[in-house]
């Protein structure tokens, strides 16, 4: 199945601003880089605390996260340790 142009995403849109689901464009892995389709996802304290403290992030709108399981869907070039498909 191809990889979808669009996906939703849990967005900061500014500082300190509440988050919100919205449409983005699905990226392209970059050098070195992973595309991974996730299956869960978590907030983790420090999510929070970009958001109400201004720390860590400072360019706006914002995708947090970091907490996630998923399968590799592509490879960004020198990408080697992984496969597409292999679970993360």
């Amino acid at each position: 199945m191809p990889v979808p142009a669009e996906q939703q995403a849990l967005v900061l849109p500014a500082k300190y601003a509440d988050f919100v689901i919205q449409s983005v464009p699905v990226p392209k892995p970059g050098p070195g880089q992973l595309l991974v389709k996730i299956h869960s996802v978590a907030l983790n304290p420090v999510d929070w605390k970009i958001q109400k403290n201004v720390i860590i992030v400072h360019q706006f709108p914002a995708i947090l996260g970091t907490d996630i399981a998923g399968t590799v869907e592509a490879l960004g070039n020198g990408a080697h340790t992984f496969s597409v498909g292999d679970r993360v």
